[in-house]
């Protein structure tokens, strides 16, 4: 990390991020939290999409620090959200992130395989699914609403909704055995945060 002078906002090298995929779940979240700061406050912070990170990463295989499950919303962007570069993040995409069977495998790959020590499951405000479900609507995507409004019960307000949405993705995940098992014996962590579209500020629940 570069420390020249006070008002260098924490600088990252490719290496701050990449050296090890094994990092601690604490570690692997304060990195998602620096980067949304960095995000929210619109600083220049370059990450590594060079020609010379996708043969990299093409030799020597992906070290994601962290894997995220996150909607399928064209405005919420992980990579972005926490201004990451290729490689970082092993994301897992569905509307209203909820999740089920393909999403577990492939999260069980993540964690299993990819040794990433942090699983989030990202929701966010505004979210059309879940609109869709405090509606009553079904529509095309009725396989995702009827789940998403049996978690929800007697929750109508749209923000609480979008926590309470996540924190059952969080329970899906927990009810796998492998996933239980490397929580409780190999250091993975397993939490969820909402996204506020309007402003671009995380909110990491549990915390």
């Amino acid at each position: 990390m570069d420390e020249t002078t006070a008002s260098d906002k924490l600088a990252y090298t490719a290496d701050d991020y990449d050296s090890d995929a094994h990092v601690p779940a604490a570690e692997a979240l304060r990195r998602l939290r620096e980067g949304n700061r960095i995000y929210v406050e619109a600083l220049d912070h370059e990450r590594d999409l060079s020609p010379e990170r996708i043969q990299d990463l093409f030799e020597n295989g992906q070290r994601p620090f962290a894997c995220v499950i996150t909607c399928a919303d064209s405005r919420v962007v992980p990579e972005h959200i926490f201004m990451t570069g290729l490689g970082e993040l092993f994301v897992i995409r569905v509307a209203g992130n909820v999740v089920g069977p393909l999403e577990l495998a492939s999260a069980v790959y993540a964690c299993e395989h990819l040794h990433t020590r942090l699983l989030l499951v990202l929701g966010h405000t505004h979210c059309g699914a879940i609109k869709a479900a405090l509606d009553g609507e079904a529509g095309p995507v009725a396989a995702i609403t009827e789940r998403i409004a049996a978690v929800l019960g007697d929750v109508h307000d749209p923000y609480e909704a979008s926590v309470v949405n996540a924190n059952a993705a969080v329970a899906a995940l927990r009810a796998s055995d492998a996933l239980a098992r490397l929580e409780k014996e190999d250091g993975l962590a397993i939490s969820a945060a909402v996204y506020h579209t309007h402003c671009g500020v995380v909110d990491f629940l549990g915390e």
